[in-house]
């Protein structure tokens, strides 16, 4: 198999694993299965068997070869937890990942009960080929000398090496699958409880809205945008004492041409912890100050107060904050997203993806918008030609969305037409060449949109006028 991938935020692909089975809606139409049922019986093919679980042991060792960093999907085709792949073999591969950390591995799983297990040092698998309990001293034996089934190909030290190496490994990212709210609750919970350098989401394909503010709280109480103007328009928690918000209030006080605004702003440029959450900071500056627990509010620049809970008569202590805490903080250090291609493709209702990005720009986490899909926004369609609506827009804005509707190949003529079955419609209309379209309506409990079946090319991974292709700070490929 080919390394090479068109996945779009992953360099790579490295399947030391093929095949999978379903647990949730959001396998139905999985890209993966598809491809590899086609050639199941195929006397010699890689996919000779199928979508059947299949280790691939001749690949654990492709890393080593690789010459230049790079960030590489581990089991595009498959899920490295599921409960048919030996505790010992998931810690062969994390052994590979240990010796070359100048690359970045992307590990995406559905099982998050058995990755939390495993790499909270539970492996408790009890085989022979493991010695002792714990996975970290699984991945060391994966490439002992002592070992006859040792890892070809690596290096004589490598059972010291991976033994020193830190853990969480710093080169590894760890996410789950999130298709909907009922997985997001379930799934992110194991996920927050895995060690694990960068935690991240696919939210691919998208079935419903998620509300993932639990995991990935704002950093201020309301965007910089929406901030009065002044101080006296501004509404404090109930919570702040007094004295807090007059230190904050004089530093960030108009006559020295600061604002709610100002301040606001400067907890985006610092990347402070989110107003109001609770946490474990140092009481005071210094070398390892005595740790207390409470409230963060931001003052300025790394300089924040927090609101104390066991010390109700101290009221608050003075803390300053750094890239830790914004990790204690954050449950969630990426997100993306994507809707779903192939035959039967679901539609991904934009506001979803809208959401999604704004909840992800206020609680400054990376979004990554991978691909509309097979269908996606048809905006000129809904305003011009749907006879319930008309258009809602200025002139200038007809231009605008002809040109996009152009642009898209979407140039048609609306005749009025439409058939409506078990109280939904679908809407005929005929591009030039009077080739007829349909154009669906994607129903849900906040209104519909307007969406067209594209094809995945054509309808492409801009959302309002530009692509989001954002990725966790750090990448060392």
């Amino acid at each position: 198999m080919a390394d090479s991938t068109k996945i779009e935020w992953t360099d790579t692909t490295w399947n030391v694993v093929t095949g999978c089975t379903e647990v949730s809606p959001g396998c139905d139409n999985c890209y993966a299965k598809t491809f590899a049922e086609r050639w199941r019986g195929t006397k010699g093919h890689h996919f000779e068997n199928g979508f059947d679980i299949t280790l691939r042991p001749e690949r654990l060792a492709l890393p080593l070869k690789w010459r230049k960093p790079r960030r590489a999907f581990v089991n595009s085709m498959s899920d490295l937890f599921h409960k048919d792949i030996p505790d010992e073999y998931v810690a062969r591969t994390f052994a590979v990942m240990a010796l070359t950390p100048q690359h970045t591995y992307q590990i995406l799983t559905k099982r998050h009960g058995r990755m939390r297990s495993l790499l909270n040092d539970n492996c408790g698998c009890g085989n022979g080929h493991v010695p002792g309990v714990h996975f970290r001293s699984a991945m060391a034996w994966a490439v002992s000398m002592a070992n006859p089934d040792r890892i070809p190909g690596v290096p004589d030290d490598a059972e010291q090496r991976v033994y020193n190496a830190p853990w969480p490994l710093p080169n590894v990212w760890l996410g789950v699958s999130v298709e909907d709210q009922k997985r997001a609750d379930l799934r992110i919970p194991a996920l927050a409880e895995t060690p694990a350098a960068v935690r991240f989401l696919s939210c691919e394909p998208l079935l419903g809205p998620v509300d993932l503010t639990e995991w990935m709280p704002s950093i201020s109480p309301v965007p910089a945008e929406q901030a009065p103007a002044t101080w006296a328009e501004w509404t404090w928690p109930d919570w702040a004492p007094a004295k807090v918000r007059t230190q904050i209030e004089e530093f960030w006080a108009e006559d020295w041409g600061r604002s709610p605004r100002h301040w606001i702003s400067d907890m985006y440029q610092q990347g402070a912890p989110p107003f109001g959450a609770r946490l474990s900071m140092g009481d005071g500056f210094g070398h390892k100050p005595d740790q207390v627990v409470g409230r963060f509010v931001h003052c300025w620049g790394n300089i924040g107060r927090l609101v104390l809970d066991d010390d109700p008569d101290r009221e608050f202590a003075y803390t300053s904050f750094g890239s830790r805490d914004r990790a204690r903080a954050r449950g969630i250090d990426w997100v993306i997203a994507g809707g779903e291609s192939g035959h039967g493709a679901r539609a991904m209702h934009p506001d979803w993806a809208r959401s999604l990005r704004d909840q992800c720009t206020a609680a400054a986490v990376p979004f990554f918008l991978k691909q509309w899909g097979e269908w996606g926004p048809a905006p000129f369609v809904l305003r011009v030609c749907d006879p319930d609506v008309g258009w809602q827009g200025t002139e200038e804005e007809l231009a605008a969305a002809k040109a996009d509707s152009e642009a898209r190949g979407a140039t048609h003529v609306h005749t009025g037409n439409w058939l409506e079955e078990d109280g939904e419609r679908t809407y005929w209309l005929h591009e030039i060449g009077h080739k007829p379209w349909s154009l669906e309506r994607c129903a849900l409990p906040e209104g519909t949109a307007a969406i067209r079946r594209w094809g995945k090319k054509r309808a492409g991974r801009e959302l309002d006028g530009r692509t989001w292709d954002e990725t966790p700070k750090g990448v060392t490929a």
